[in-house]
């Protein structure tokens, strides 16, 4: 069977290893066949069809490990309907692959809703592939809840945790959790020994219990600056411990309201940028109207672009990945290449995508963004297959 072919070229292809300029990158099927200058890499029209960007940077596929939810639509609805509109909503944002965000929820639900995910992971879409689970809670610290509902907060359970990743199918890929609580550094090592990542979040650690679940093998930290502990010069914290460990990936949501861009460049100015994942945590208000939406069971507002609870607590974001991208251009004055990789390797390497995702490389999924000059998506791109595109 001949697979499709095509070949999209672009004024510069930005990888996070080099730059290629008036470059091409051959498809077949859905991986990456060759990539590479124009001036080097023959073919023809009639054997690869030519996606044009003849005036734009074409970049791997944006990867989002944090996503609640789009258009009016929430991953703890389950369904293939939901998860179709999420996808197709971030693909039109550059978002090739994302982590389906849970909340916490009542036990009975949440193994029907990973249930229910973990059957739809990496399925064929119109839009963006949701790549796997990222159970958000119910292992969180009562002290820093956030939004989610403080009486489906269990401390951290082994056989509980091992229940809802059968029920998954073994598809929970991240899990967010407080390595304080009692039970914590045993979950941290038990999910570790399954190969599931551990992110800390939603926690209350002084710098030792951090720096413990770090050892332990906790590598991530959720939504830095977000529902943790302060930090303090004479209490630093997780703060303290994440942002004096080259190692520690982190999560950071640029949007300027859950992070200020002045505490983005301290953060810039202690981590590398090859350690930070840009995240948005969009919930079901991202792309809609001002109005009332939900999370889970949780009721919230949006005013103004942003969600908070009947508590005025932030709930999500309305961000989109290369909204993220733009924002952090213009706040941080690093180069785009850099950036790039903040939405795309970073993501991928922190989540065990890396030999798959997250790069433009020969054998690689053929997941790419044709960005405008302004950065804005002119061409998505999903394992060869133009899934949204300007015109």
């Amino acid at each position: 069977m001949v697979m499709n072919r095509r070949a999209v070229t672009a004024r510069k292809i930005i990888t996070p290893d080099t730059v290629i300029l008036d470059g091409v990158v051959l498809v077949e099927g859905s991986k990456i066949l060759d990539v590479g200058s124009r001036h080097k890499i023959r073919f023809t029209e009639t054997e690869f069809p030519v996606v044009d960007g003849p005036h734009h940077f074409l970049v791997p596929g944006f990867i989002d490990v944090h996503v609640h939810g789009a258009l009016g639509r929430d991953v703890m609805e389950g369904t293939s309907d939901a998860l179709d509109v999420i996808s197709q909503t971030v693909a039109r944002h550059g978002t090739t692959a994302y982590f389906a965000t849970t909340i916490t929820a009542s036990l009975l639900k949440t193994l029907h809703v990973v249930e229910d995910l973990g059957k739809q992971v990496d399925q064929p879409r119109r839009g963006a592939r949701m790549m796997g689970l990222h159970l958000e809670g119910p292992f969180i610290n009562l002290e820093k809840p956030g939004i989610h509902p403080i009486e489906h907060i269990h401390p951290p359970s082994v056989p509980i945790f091992d229940k809802l990743l059968v029920h998954s199918e073994n598809q929970i890929k991240l899990i967010t959790m407080a390595p304080e609580v009692e039970g914590g550094l045993e979950l941290v090592q038990h999910a570790r020994s399954k190969g599931v990542v551990v992110s800390i979040g939603h926690s209350n650690a002084t710098l030792e219990e951090t720096r413990e679940a770090i050892n332990l093998g906790a590598t991530n930290i959720t939504h830095i600056f977000n529902a943790m502990r302060a930090f303090s010069h004479r209490d630093p914290g997780i703060l303290g411990a994440v942002l004096t460990d080259s190692d520690v990936w982190v999560e950071l949501i640029a949007d300027g309201v859950h992070v200020s861009p002045v505490a983005i460049n301290l953060l810039l100015k202690c981590k590398q940028s090859n350690r930070i994942v840009l995240i948005t945590d969009g919930i079901s208000a991202r792309g809609m109207p001002d109005g009332q939406y939900r999370v889970g069971d949780c009721r919230v507002m949006l005013s103004g672009g942003v969600c908070r609870s009947s508590e005025g607590k932030l709930a999500g974001s309305t961000l989109t990945q290369d909204q993220a991208l733009r924002n952090l251009l213009c706040w941080s004055g690093l180069p785009l290449e850099e950036i790039v990789c903040m939405v795309t390797k970073n993501p991928a390497e922190s989540t065990g995508l890396g030999d798959r995702k997250g790069s433009l490389d020969p054998g690689y999924d053929a997941d790419m963004v044709l960005l405008k000059m302004d950065l804005t998506v002119q061409t998505t791109i999903i394992q060869g297959e133009v899934s949204y595109s300007t015109g």
